[in-house]
């Protein structure tokens, strides 16, 4: 139970630290390419929407087809994951998104 609250707890910084940049400017730093910064922008954009299993894997669409460029492996890679995990249940979409948050940042993407 304790990791579980711990995990929740991670996601929703991370996932609130993402949507942050809906309206506000982006940056980068580290290794982001421009498709990988892309694919992290659409993401944080459409995240809080994405409550339905339709707007999820549109969202997730999205993504995967601005993140199939990218040259930062884990930016595809995730985007991938994230599709497949809009097509599953609440918590498989939760992980998804976390995983594919963690590898936006990761790749130094940043919401001001």
């Amino acid at each position: 139970m304790r990791i579980r609250t711990a995990t929740t707890a991670l996601l929703a910084t991370t996932l609130l630290t993402l949507t942050a940049c809906s309206s506000s400017s982006v940056t980068t730093t580290g290794n982001l390419d421009i498709p990988g910064q892309q694919a992290c922008n659409d993401f944080a954009t459409g995240y809080k929407d994405a409550a339905t299993h339709e707007t999820r894997t549109a969202l997730a669409s999205k993504v995967e087809a601005s993140a199939k460029d990218s040259t930062v492996d884990r930016i595809p890679d995730m985007s991938k994951a994230l599709t497949r995990s809009a097509n599953s249940n609440d918590e498989a979409w939760k992980i998804g998104a976390d995983a594919f948050a963690q590898a936006c940042l990761d790749a130094g993407w940043k919401a001001n």
